[in-house]
């Protein structure tokens, strides 16, 4: 009987790919190498807010604008000033300024016709930005 010894090869079976490896190595680093040149510094980088120097300033809160029930109907109150009527409140919100918006708070029980006239007084009086917040009691 004869026994052989085979001796088996080990580095044939480790083998690892260099050149796929030096290829993808070198891609990262290429990668990595754009992306840190394209993007600007953080120091370079505009603000969102700019400042106009020639604006004037401005009242920066909105008119609040509260439509509540009351005994005799339907109640829209500005600040100290009170109304039942959509034409007053158009004539009231005419004389406020108008820079910031108003801001239409809205009582659940209030029908939706009061809320729609509210809305409209406000775009009648001039108002741009208009905002509606129903509140909940």
């Amino acid at each position: 009987m004869k026994f052989s010894r085979r001796r088996r090869n080990t580095l044939s079976l480790v083998r690892i790919p260099l050149v796929a490896l030096i290829d993808v190595v070198l891609f990262l680093l290429l990668y990595f190498i754009m992306a840190g040149e394209i993007a600007a510094g953080e120091g370079q980088l505009s603000t969102t807010l700019s400042t106009d120097k020639k604006s004037t300033p401005t009242s920066l809160a909105a008119q609040v604008l509260r439509v509540e029930t009351a005994p005799e109907g339907v109640a829209f109150i500005i600040g100290q000033r009170r109304t039942g009527s959509a034409v007053e409140l158009a004539g009231i919100l005419g004389a406020l300024p108008k820079d910031a918006g108003v801001l239409i708070r809205v009582a659940s029980e209030v029908p939706v016709e009061a809320a729609a006239q509210a809305v409209q007084a406000c775009r009648d009086a001039g108002f741009a930005k208009v905002s509606y917040v129903p509140t909940t009691r």
